[in-house]
Protein backbone atom coordinates (compact mmCIF):
# COMPACT_ATOMS: atom_id res chain seq x y z
CA UNK A 1 0.00 0.00 0.00
CA UNK A 2 2.87 2.40 0.67
CA UNK A 3 4.21 1.62 -2.31
CA UNK A 4 1.29 2.19 -4.51
CA UNK A 5 0.80 5.44 -2.60
CA UNK A 6 3.54 6.56 -3.39
CA UNK A 7 3.48 5.94 -7.44
CA UNK A 8 0.08 7.57 -7.25
CA UNK A 9 1.79 10.46 -5.84
CA UNK A 10 3.79 10.77 -9.38
CA UNK A 11 0.54 10.80 -11.20
CA UNK A 12 -1.88 13.78 -10.66
CA UNK A 13 -4.17 16.56 -12.45
CA UNK A 14 -2.07 19.05 -14.51
CA UNK A 15 0.94 17.04 -14.71
CA UNK A 16 2.63 16.51 -17.79
CA UNK A 17 3.30 13.03 -19.35
CA UNK A 18 5.62 11.19 -22.11
CA UNK A 19 2.65 8.92 -23.96
CA UNK A 20 3.18 6.27 -26.81
CA UNK A 21 -0.24 5.31 -28.65
CA UNK A 22 -1.08 1.78 -28.08
CA UNK A 23 -5.05 1.55 -29.24
CA UNK A 24 -7.27 3.32 -31.57
CA UNK A 25 -11.09 3.41 -29.87
CA UNK A 26 -14.36 4.44 -31.15
CA UNK A 27 -13.84 7.78 -29.95
CA UNK A 28 -10.51 7.61 -27.52
CA UNK A 29 -6.97 7.10 -28.07
CA UNK A 30 -5.46 4.83 -25.59
CA UNK A 31 -1.96 5.61 -24.73
CA UNK A 32 0.77 3.72 -22.59
CA UNK A 33 2.93 6.54 -20.60
CA UNK A 34 4.82 4.42 -18.16
CA UNK A 35 2.18 3.85 -15.35
CA UNK A 36 0.85 1.14 -13.58
CA UNK A 37 -2.88 2.33 -15.87
CA UNK A 38 -3.11 3.15 -19.37
CA UNK A 39 -3.96 6.76 -20.52
CA UNK A 40 -7.43 7.74 -22.21
CA UNK A 41 -7.46 10.80 -24.39
CA UNK A 42 -10.54 11.54 -25.91
CA UNK A 43 -10.62 12.29 -29.28
CA UNK A 44 -12.19 15.80 -28.22
CA UNK A 45 -9.01 16.30 -25.77
CA UNK A 46 -6.71 15.13 -29.03
CA UNK A 47 -7.99 18.14 -31.02
CA UNK A 48 -10.08 19.98 -32.80
CA UNK A 49 -10.52 17.68 -35.94
CA UNK A 50 -13.67 15.56 -36.45
CA UNK A 51 -13.44 11.93 -35.45
CA UNK A 52 -13.18 10.67 -38.51
CA UNK A 53 -10.05 12.88 -39.29
CA UNK A 54 -8.54 11.99 -36.11
CA UNK A 55 -9.20 8.29 -36.86
CA UNK A 56 -7.38 8.49 -40.11
CA UNK A 57 -4.59 10.61 -38.77
CA UNK A 58 -3.74 8.94 -35.25
CA UNK A 59 -0.90 5.93 -36.11
CA UNK A 60 0.01 3.12 -33.27
CA UNK A 61 3.19 4.11 -31.98
CA UNK A 62 2.80 7.82 -32.08
CA UNK A 63 4.55 9.69 -29.38
CA UNK A 64 3.03 12.48 -27.86
CA UNK A 65 2.72 15.07 -24.84
CA UNK A 66 -0.50 14.81 -22.43
CA UNK A 67 -1.50 16.92 -19.75
CA UNK A 68 -3.41 14.59 -16.64
CA UNK A 69 -6.82 16.03 -15.79
CA UNK A 70 -9.38 15.09 -13.35
CA UNK A 71 -11.15 11.98 -13.82
CA UNK A 72 -13.39 9.42 -11.33
CA UNK A 73 -12.39 6.84 -9.21
CA UNK A 74 -13.99 4.02 -11.48
CA UNK A 75 -11.88 4.83 -14.72
CA UNK A 76 -9.76 2.19 -15.80
CA UNK A 77 -7.75 4.32 -17.55
CA UNK A 78 -5.92 7.89 -16.41
CA UNK A 79 -7.66 10.52 -17.71
CA UNK A 80 -5.32 12.81 -20.09
CA UNK A 81 -5.43 15.65 -22.35
CA UNK A 82 -2.66 16.05 -25.68
CA UNK A 83 -5.04 19.77 -26.41
CA UNK A 84 -4.35 21.19 -22.66
CA UNK A 85 -0.54 19.50 -22.98
CA UNK A 86 0.12 21.87 -25.72
CA UNK A 87 -1.47 24.90 -24.14
CA UNK A 88 0.68 24.29 -21.33
CA UNK A 89 3.46 24.42 -23.70
CA UNK A 90 1.99 27.42 -25.76
CA UNK A 91 1.78 29.45 -23.12
CA UNK A 92 6.32 29.19 -22.92
CA UNK A 93 5.90 31.00 -26.30
CA UNK A 94 3.18 33.37 -25.38
CA UNK A 95 4.67 37.17 -24.93
CA UNK A 96 3.76 38.90 -22.24
CA UNK A 97 2.61 42.96 -22.51
CA UNK A 98 3.59 45.95 -21.16
CA UNK A 99 1.15 48.17 -19.49
CA UNK A 100 -1.36 50.00 -21.97
CA UNK A 101 0.18 47.90 -25.04
CA UNK A 102 -2.06 45.94 -27.63
CA UNK A 103 -1.44 43.67 -30.20
CA UNK A 104 -3.59 42.28 -33.06
CA UNK A 105 -3.94 38.62 -33.08
CA UNK A 106 -6.70 36.07 -35.48
CA UNK A 107 -8.33 34.22 -32.58
CA UNK A 108 -11.12 31.06 -33.65
CA UNK A 109 -13.49 30.97 -31.43
CA UNK A 110 -14.10 27.48 -29.48
CA UNK A 111 -17.27 27.58 -27.50
CA UNK A 112 -19.64 30.12 -25.30
CA UNK A 113 -18.93 30.43 -21.76
CA UNK A 114 -21.42 30.98 -19.46
CA UNK A 115 -21.56 31.66 -15.65
CA UNK A 116 -23.23 29.75 -12.85
CA UNK A 117 -26.62 31.58 -13.22
CA UNK A 118 -26.30 30.27 -16.96
CA UNK A 119 -25.35 33.84 -18.27
CA UNK A 120 -23.26 33.98 -21.82
CA UNK A 121 -20.23 35.79 -20.36
CA UNK A 122 -18.07 35.47 -23.23
CA UNK A 123 -16.42 33.44 -25.99
CA UNK A 124 -13.43 30.89 -25.88
CA UNK A 125 -11.04 31.90 -28.21
CA UNK A 126 -7.80 30.10 -29.68
CA UNK A 127 -5.05 32.93 -29.59
CA UNK A 128 -1.33 32.43 -30.14
CA UNK A 129 -1.77 28.72 -29.39
CA UNK A 130 -3.54 28.84 -25.79
CA UNK A 131 -7.28 29.47 -25.10
CA UNK A 132 -7.87 33.01 -24.43
CA UNK A 133 -11.46 34.88 -23.24
CA UNK A 134 -13.38 37.21 -24.91
CA UNK A 135 -15.46 39.31 -22.81
CA UNK A 136 -19.38 39.82 -24.64
CA UNK A 137 -19.13 43.46 -24.51
CA UNK A 138 -15.91 43.19 -26.34
CA UNK A 139 -17.32 40.52 -29.65
CA UNK A 140 -19.04 43.53 -31.28
CA UNK A 141 -19.80 47.09 -31.08
CA UNK A 142 -23.55 46.32 -30.42
CA UNK A 143 -25.13 44.05 -27.95
CA UNK A 144 -25.34 40.33 -29.19
CA UNK A 145 -27.73 38.20 -27.79
CA UNK A 146 -27.03 35.08 -29.53
CA UNK A 147 -23.34 34.07 -29.88
CA UNK A 148 -24.14 30.60 -31.50
CA UNK A 149 -23.37 32.04 -35.22
CA UNK A 150 -19.51 32.83 -33.96
CA UNK A 151 -18.46 29.17 -33.09
CA UNK A 152 -15.80 27.69 -35.35
CA UNK A 153 -15.43 31.38 -36.68
CA UNK A 154 -11.89 33.29 -37.03
CA UNK A 155 -12.28 36.65 -35.74
CA UNK A 156 -9.72 39.65 -35.74
CA UNK A 157 -8.92 40.69 -32.31
CA UNK A 158 -6.43 42.18 -30.01
CA UNK A 159 -4.68 41.07 -27.30
CA UNK A 160 -5.29 43.08 -24.31
CA UNK A 161 -4.22 40.83 -21.56
CA UNK A 162 -1.81 38.44 -20.64
CA UNK A 163 -0.98 36.83 -17.31
CA UNK A 164 1.46 33.71 -17.58
CA UNK A 165 1.47 32.83 -14.37
CA UNK A 166 -2.37 32.29 -14.44
CA UNK A 167 -2.40 31.21 -17.66
CA UNK A 168 -5.11 33.93 -18.45
CA UNK A 169 -4.88 35.61 -21.69
CA UNK A 170 -7.54 38.47 -22.78
CA UNK A 171 -8.99 39.44 -26.20
CA UNK A 172 -11.34 41.93 -27.39
CA UNK A 173 -12.36 43.18 -30.80
CA UNK A 174 -14.20 46.29 -29.72
CA UNK A 175 -11.52 49.15 -30.06
CA UNK A 176 -10.42 47.49 -33.61
CA UNK A 177 -13.94 47.09 -34.65
CA UNK A 178 -14.38 50.99 -33.86
CA UNK A 179 -10.88 51.70 -35.32
CA UNK A 180 -12.29 50.07 -38.33
CA UNK A 181 -15.35 51.94 -38.47
CA UNK A 182 -13.62 55.02 -38.23
CA UNK A 183 -11.62 54.30 -40.80
CA UNK A 184 -14.38 53.17 -42.83
CA UNK A 185 -16.18 56.56 -42.10
CA UNK A 186 -13.06 58.79 -42.40
CA UNK A 187 -12.56 57.09 -46.26
CA UNK A 188 -16.38 57.46 -46.99
CA UNK A 189 -15.56 61.39 -46.07
CA UNK A 190 -12.30 61.60 -47.76
CA UNK A 191 -14.37 59.74 -51.04
CA UNK A 192 -17.36 62.25 -50.53
CA UNK A 193 -14.52 65.31 -50.15
CA UNK A 194 -12.96 63.90 -53.32
CA UNK A 195 -16.18 63.90 -55.08
CA UNK A 196 -17.18 67.30 -54.34
CA UNK A 197 -13.95 68.70 -54.85
CA UNK A 198 -13.69 66.94 -58.39
CA UNK A 199 -17.45 67.97 -59.11
CA UNK A 200 -16.17 71.81 -57.84
CA UNK A 201 -13.85 71.62 -60.30
CA UNK A 202 -15.36 70.52 -62.74
CA UNK A 203 -18.04 73.17 -62.23
CA UNK A 204 -15.58 75.92 -61.85
CA UNK A 205 -13.92 74.95 -65.53
CA UNK A 206 -17.24 74.54 -66.74
CA UNK A 207 -18.47 78.01 -65.35
CA UNK A 208 -14.81 79.27 -67.30
CA UNK A 209 -15.65 77.72 -70.75
CA UNK A 210 -19.14 79.76 -70.16
CA UNK A 211 -17.98 82.89 -69.41
CA UNK A 212 -15.81 82.62 -72.79
CA UNK A 213 -18.80 81.83 -74.23
CA UNK A 214 -20.91 85.03 -73.38
CA UNK A 215 -20.07 88.83 -73.54
CA UNK A 216 -21.49 91.76 -72.12
CA UNK A 217 -24.54 92.92 -74.54
CA UNK A 218 -25.42 89.97 -76.09
CA UNK A 219 -28.43 88.06 -76.33
CA UNK A 220 -28.79 84.54 -75.39
CA UNK A 221 -31.62 82.06 -73.95
CA UNK A 222 -31.11 80.28 -70.77
CA UNK A 223 -32.78 78.42 -68.30
CA UNK A 224 -34.37 79.22 -65.07
CA UNK A 225 -33.30 77.21 -63.01
CA UNK A 226 -34.73 78.73 -59.92
CA UNK A 227 -37.14 81.49 -58.39
CA UNK A 228 -36.28 84.29 -55.60
CA UNK A 229 -38.46 86.58 -54.11
CA UNK A 230 -35.89 89.09 -55.67
CA UNK A 231 -36.11 87.66 -58.85
CA UNK A 232 -35.27 84.88 -60.97
CA UNK A 233 -31.73 82.23 -61.63
CA UNK A 234 -30.90 81.42 -65.19
CA UNK A 235 -28.52 79.72 -66.28
CA UNK A 236 -27.30 80.94 -69.46
CA UNK A 237 -24.30 78.29 -69.96
CA UNK A 238 -23.11 74.84 -68.77
CA UNK A 239 -22.29 75.98 -65.22
CA UNK A 240 -22.86 79.47 -65.46
CA UNK A 241 -26.07 80.97 -63.44
CA UNK A 242 -27.17 84.61 -63.74
CA UNK A 243 -29.73 86.87 -61.95
CA UNK A 244 -33.00 88.26 -63.38
CA UNK A 245 -33.83 91.36 -61.00
CA UNK A 246 -36.86 91.79 -60.28
CA UNK A 247 -37.00 95.28 -61.98
CA UNK A 248 -35.83 93.59 -65.06
CA UNK A 249 -38.80 90.96 -65.53
CA UNK A 250 -40.74 93.48 -67.35
CA UNK A 251 -41.76 96.83 -68.21
CA UNK A 252 -44.79 96.55 -66.05
CA UNK A 253 -43.17 96.89 -62.89
CA UNK A 254 -46.22 94.74 -60.79
CA UNK A 255 -44.89 91.46 -62.18
CA UNK A 256 -43.34 89.49 -59.61
CA UNK A 257 -40.75 86.61 -60.44
CA UNK A 258 -43.31 83.55 -59.69
CA UNK A 259 -45.41 85.45 -62.76
CA UNK A 260 -42.97 85.97 -65.27
CA UNK A 261 -41.90 82.33 -65.53
CA UNK A 262 -41.33 78.85 -64.15
CA UNK A 263 -38.67 76.62 -63.03
CA UNK A 264 -37.27 74.69 -66.32
CA UNK A 265 -38.87 77.66 -68.41
CA UNK A 266 -36.78 78.67 -71.41
CA UNK A 267 -36.42 82.81 -71.42
CA UNK A 268 -34.49 85.27 -73.97
CA UNK A 269 -32.50 87.25 -71.70
CA UNK A 270 -29.89 90.00 -72.52
CA UNK A 271 -26.27 90.26 -70.50
CA UNK A 272 -25.82 93.15 -68.60
CA UNK A 273 -22.59 93.00 -66.84
CA UNK A 274 -20.18 90.05 -66.13
CA UNK A 275 -18.26 90.14 -63.09
CA UNK A 276 -15.84 87.68 -63.16
CA UNK A 277 -14.19 88.38 -60.20
CA UNK A 278 -17.22 88.23 -57.90
CA UNK A 279 -18.73 85.13 -59.84
CA UNK A 280 -22.01 87.28 -60.94
CA UNK A 281 -24.02 88.10 -63.65
CA UNK A 282 -26.48 90.48 -64.35
CA UNK A 283 -29.05 89.56 -66.96
CA UNK A 284 -32.37 90.97 -68.19
CA UNK A 285 -35.61 90.02 -69.66
CA UNK A 286 -37.39 93.20 -70.28
CA UNK A 287 -34.41 94.58 -72.40
CA UNK A 288 -34.95 92.09 -75.17
CA UNK A 289 -38.82 93.51 -74.80
CA UNK A 290 -39.78 96.54 -76.65
CA UNK A 291 -40.51 99.43 -74.19
CA UNK A 292 -44.54 99.96 -74.68
CA UNK A 293 -44.05 103.20 -73.29
CA UNK A 294 -41.48 104.43 -76.31
CA UNK A 295 -44.49 102.31 -78.72
CA UNK A 296 -47.23 104.48 -77.26
CA UNK A 297 -45.01 107.83 -76.98
CA UNK A 298 -44.04 107.75 -80.59
CA UNK A 299 -47.78 108.94 -81.45
CA UNK A 300 -47.07 112.09 -79.84
CA UNK A 301 -45.28 115.33 -81.34
CA UNK A 302 -43.98 117.94 -80.63
CA UNK A 303 -46.58 120.90 -81.37
CA UNK A 304 -49.72 118.29 -81.18
CA UNK A 305 -52.92 119.48 -79.10
CA UNK A 306 -54.13 115.91 -77.40
CA UNK A 307 -56.75 115.19 -75.05
CA UNK A 308 -55.87 113.99 -71.35
CA UNK A 309 -57.15 112.79 -68.23
CA UNK A 310 -56.08 114.76 -65.01
CA UNK A 311 -53.92 111.80 -63.10
CA UNK A 312 -53.23 113.21 -59.54
CA UNK A 313 -51.21 116.15 -58.50
CA UNK A 314 -47.47 117.02 -57.73
CA UNK A 315 -46.57 120.64 -55.79
CA UNK A 316 -45.34 121.51 -59.27
CA UNK A 317 -48.10 120.36 -61.36
CA UNK A 318 -50.23 118.10 -62.69
CA UNK A 319 -49.52 114.34 -64.43
CA UNK A 320 -52.43 114.29 -66.99
CA UNK A 321 -52.81 110.49 -68.96
CA UNK A 322 -52.63 110.44 -72.55
CA UNK A 323 -52.18 107.03 -73.10
CA UNK A 324 -52.53 103.42 -71.75
CA UNK A 325 -48.77 103.34 -70.49
CA UNK A 326 -47.50 107.27 -71.37
CA UNK A 327 -48.33 110.41 -69.01
CA UNK A 328 -47.13 113.68 -69.37
CA UNK A 329 -46.32 116.51 -66.90
CA UNK A 330 -48.59 119.95 -67.30
CA UNK A 331 -46.06 122.27 -65.26
CA UNK A 332 -48.36 125.15 -62.70
CA UNK A 333 -47.24 127.82 -65.01
CA UNK A 334 -48.55 125.76 -68.19
CA UNK A 335 -52.11 125.49 -66.58
CA UNK A 336 -53.15 129.09 -66.18
CA UNK A 337 -52.58 132.61 -67.96
CA UNK A 338 -53.13 133.31 -63.94
CA UNK A 339 -50.41 132.50 -61.38
CA UNK A 340 -51.73 129.66 -60.06
CA UNK A 341 -50.42 128.39 -56.10
CA UNK A 342 -51.55 124.90 -56.37
CA UNK A 343 -52.55 122.37 -59.52
CA UNK A 344 -55.99 121.21 -57.47
CA UNK A 345 -57.30 124.96 -57.12
CA UNK A 346 -57.91 124.68 -61.01
CA UNK A 347 -57.97 121.51 -61.85
CA UNK A 348 -59.69 117.97 -60.53
CA UNK A 349 -58.84 114.25 -60.80
CA UNK A 350 -60.61 112.69 -63.42
CA UNK A 351 -61.14 115.62 -65.58
CA UNK A 352 -60.64 115.86 -69.07
CA UNK A 353 -58.55 118.69 -70.51
CA UNK A 354 -56.77 119.88 -74.26
CA UNK A 355 -53.08 120.10 -73.74
CA UNK A 356 -49.91 121.11 -76.05
CA UNK A 357 -47.20 118.55 -76.14
CA UNK A 358 -44.69 121.32 -75.85
CA UNK A 359 -41.68 118.99 -75.18
CA UNK A 360 -40.71 114.87 -75.38
CA UNK A 361 -37.61 113.63 -73.96
CA UNK A 362 -37.78 109.63 -75.44
CA UNK A 363 -34.34 109.14 -73.34
CA UNK A 364 -35.36 110.13 -69.58
CA UNK A 365 -39.32 109.25 -70.53
CA UNK A 366 -40.42 112.52 -70.17
CA UNK A 367 -43.61 114.44 -71.85
CA UNK A 368 -44.08 117.88 -70.92
CA UNK A 369 -47.58 119.41 -71.72
CA UNK A 370 -49.22 122.56 -71.17
CA UNK A 371 -52.46 123.79 -71.15
CA UNK A 372 -52.15 127.36 -71.81
CA UNK A 373 -50.68 126.98 -75.43
CA UNK A 374 -53.65 124.48 -76.01
CA UNK A 375 -56.09 127.13 -75.26
CA UNK A 376 -54.05 129.33 -77.07
CA UNK A 377 -54.15 127.18 -80.29
CA UNK A 378 -57.68 126.57 -80.25
CA UNK A 379 -57.88 130.40 -79.86
CA UNK A 380 -55.96 130.73 -82.79
CA UNK A 381 -57.49 128.07 -85.06
CA UNK A 382 -60.80 129.90 -84.25
CA UNK A 383 -59.89 133.11 -85.31
CA UNK A 384 -57.76 131.49 -88.59
CA UNK A 385 -61.24 130.27 -89.32
CA UNK A 386 -63.22 133.27 -88.57
CA UNK A 387 -60.29 135.27 -91.12
CA UNK A 388 -60.98 132.81 -93.89
CA UNK A 389 -65.03 133.57 -93.57
CA UNK A 390 -64.32 137.34 -93.41
CA UNK A 391 -61.52 138.60 -95.76
CA UNK A 392 -62.46 142.10 -95.83
CA UNK A 393 -61.20 142.34 -92.32
CA UNK A 394 -58.76 144.95 -91.57
CA UNK A 395 -55.10 144.39 -91.26
CA UNK A 396 -55.03 145.13 -87.82
CA UNK A 397 -57.17 141.91 -86.76
CA UNK A 398 -54.57 139.67 -88.50
CA UNK A 399 -52.24 141.33 -86.79
CA UNK A 400 -53.75 140.72 -83.37
CA UNK A 401 -54.14 137.23 -84.75
CA UNK A 402 -50.26 136.82 -84.77
CA UNK A 403 -49.99 138.29 -81.35
CA UNK A 404 -51.59 135.24 -80.56
CA UNK A 405 -48.62 133.40 -81.14
CA UNK A 406 -46.14 135.03 -79.66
Amino acid sequence: MLEQSLEDAHVYPGKIVKATVIQIGKDEVYVDFGYMKEGAIAFSQWSNESPEILAQTIKIGDELEAKVIPGTSKDDFIRLSKIKAEQDAAWNYVADLAEGEKRRATVKVLRIIKNKMKNIVGLAVAVEGVEGFMPASHVELRRVEDFSDYIGKELEAEVIEVDTAKKRLVVSRRDLLRSEKEAKAQAWRDAKEARIQAAKEARTAAEEAAYASVEEGQTVTGKVVRIADFGLFVEVGQGLVGLVHNTELSWDRNVKAEDAAKVDDEVTVLVKKIDRENRRVALSIKATQEDPWLTEAAAFKEGMVVEGTVERFLPFGAIVKLADKVEGLVHVSEIAETRVEKPEDILEIGQNVKVKVIKVDLKHKKIGLSIVKAVKEAEKAEYSSFINDKPELTLDLKEQLEGLNN
